[in-house]
């Protein structure tokens, strides 16, 4: 039964998974004692973030597809609610709450509700769910605040890989469901740790991220072991299951399948083949970050490496071959203060690397994953993310960076990249074939000249990766389109300088002095 439920859960996930669906009649009635709410009124604020202008559940606002943990609790059915107009009205359901609140005008909105209430929780000291009844605004302002409702929201920035991870939680009966997130950082960011994983789920659904498959509607589902339920298209299946915990497939049921650019139709009479079809479509996609832990060791201790919170700190790690490392402000070796010294580690797990930063002072503890490595170019070209602090980038530098702007080139600033790149023309040479000279202008605009003709022109731009920085060529002729990565940099030298498409060329600049 552990399987199945697994099974559904990845079927959801590569659906994208989202919301719950009943339509009962709203009750109006003027005798409920409602109060007025300024908790009532946040709350449906924040709650319709997670929904789109059609009402359906905004798959990027909710990874989990859960509402308990997309958003932070759920009411207790029903409820009774109040208008500014003194109206007050039943709600029977999240799907009647959401169109109330869709229908709300400036002139018509609600702004009570009558207390006691009731909302499920979920209690994370006991990794279950429970039933917290709100006697008072101040208690319903409480919850709101644990929910960190009013927090400055800080945005987790999280990859697209297909990596799902699994948690059990115990549900209000005692009995376990899932939740699965597309990857670990989504769970990472819900409060969430790997201690929290199960598993069994990474093992069995180790997958990419593209959908190979559709369901034939309709089709009947289960919601929470209750009578089976029709849903007719994706965005009601996805509607259905948004407040739900124990779900379930009613077989048989039809399917159409993408196979070697075959579309073709499909009965699946059970969950193993179901399954079968889940594991097939994405054995070929699943991403592995393919380097050896010398490689990823030997790159994290060569450079510097910048986490920068976007809109808040920057801090430089310099890691040290021998596992220490020291942590400095954005002023880097030469210009920053050491804030604090520590111990790094790096382990493999998950077809991917940890590095784990521990600090003298705990509150800079860190640990980061690999998220991509490419050895390509002769040495591991790591792209990484922090897991306790998923919004930052991270980014490799030069350990000899000042830091000040004044330094127009220095290749860890755009600034300094671009004028040392439109300094001088550079060469890339394919050593046994062609030849062609790049001009670089400040407009933005390049030409590829060989033996004094133009062969195509162009516009460069300068982009920010985990690792740095990435000179990007949009040529008019497409067969000269590239990417160029900073190697290496040096203030007297200049840049380094090499092709991520054509990694076999060399590249270098004329001298032009």
């Amino acid at each position: 039964m552990k399987k199945f439920k697994l099974l559904i859960f990845s079927i959801l996930m590569v659906l994208t998974v989202l919301m719950s669906c009943t339509n009962e009649e709203v009750v109006i009635d003027n005798q409920q004692n409602t109060e007025e709410s300024e908790s009532i009124v946040t709350t449906l604020n924040r709650l319709n973030n997670q929904f789109d202008e059609n009402g359906n559940v905004d798959e990027a606002e909710n990874p989990a597809g859960n509402i308990v943990f997309d958003f932070c609790f759920n009411f207790v059915y029903p409820i009774d609610l109040s208008f500014n107009t003194g109206t007050t009205v039943t709600v029977n359901s999240l799907d009647e709450l959401i169109d109330i609140y869709s229908a709300s005008t400036e002139n018509l909105f609600i702004d009570g509700i009558a207390f006691p209430f009731q909302v499920e929780t979920y209690n994370e000291n006991s990794n279950a769910l429970e039933i917290e009844t709100i006697n008072s605004e101040d208690e319903f302002l409480s919850l709101l605040e644990d929910c960190g409702f009013e927090d400055v929201v800080e945005d987790c920035i999280c990859t697209q890989e297909y990596d799902p991870v699994c948690i059990d939680i115990t549900d209000l009966d005692g009995e376990l469901f899932t939740i699965s997130y597309p990857n670990a950082c989504y769970a990472i960011c819900d409060g969430f740790t790997e201690d929290d994983f199960n598993e069994e789920c990474q093992q069995g659904y180790e997958s990419g991220a593209n959908e190979c498959f559709e369901f034939v509607y309709p089709i009947s589902i289960t919601l929470d072991e209750e009578d089976a339920l029709t849903v007719n298209s994706r965005e009601e299946l996805f509607n259905a299951i948004y407040g739900a915990y124990h779900i379930g497939l009613v077989f048989p049921l039809d399917i159409i399948t993408n196979d070697d650019n075959t579309v073709l139709a499909i009965t699946i009479n059970s969950y193993d083949e179901l399954e079968a079809i889940i594991e097939n479509c994405f054995d070929d996609d699943y991403v592995v970050v393919d380097c050896s832990i010398g490689d990823i060791t030997n790159t994290l201790a060569d450079y510097c490496w910048s986490i920068d919170f976007t809109d808040d700190n920057e801090f430089i790690y310099n890691l040290n071959s021998d596992g220490t490392y020291q942590l400095q402000d954005i002023g880097g070796n030469l210009g920053g203060s050491v804030l604090t010294s520590g111990a790094w580690s790096i382990v493999a797990g998950n077809n991917t690397y940890y590095i784990t930063l521990s600090a003298e002072l705990a509150d800079y503890n860190d640990e980061w994953v690999v998220t991509d490595c490419n050895t390509d170019l002769g040495y591991a070209y790591l792209e990484m993310q922090s897991i306790v602090y998923p919004q930052a980038y991270i980014y490799y530098i030069d350990c000899n960076d000042d830091g000040n702007d004044d330094n127009n080139y220095d290749c860890s600033s755009e600034e300094g990249t671009s004028n040392i790149l439109t300094e001088c023309p550079w060469i890339i040479d394919f050593i046994d074939s062609n030849e062609f000279i790049y001009f670089f202008y400040i407009d933005g605009t390049f030409q590829v000249i060989s033996e004094n003709n133009v062969l195509t022109t162009g516009e460069w731009e300068i982009g920010m990766t985990n690792n740095g920085y990435l000179i990007e060529l949009d040529a008019e002729s497409p067969n000269f389109d590239d990417t160029w990565a900073i190697n290496d940099c040096d203030e007297e030298m200049g840049l380094a300088l090499v092709s991520i498409n054509y990694p076999q060329a060399e590249i270098y600049s004329i001298n032009c002095d």
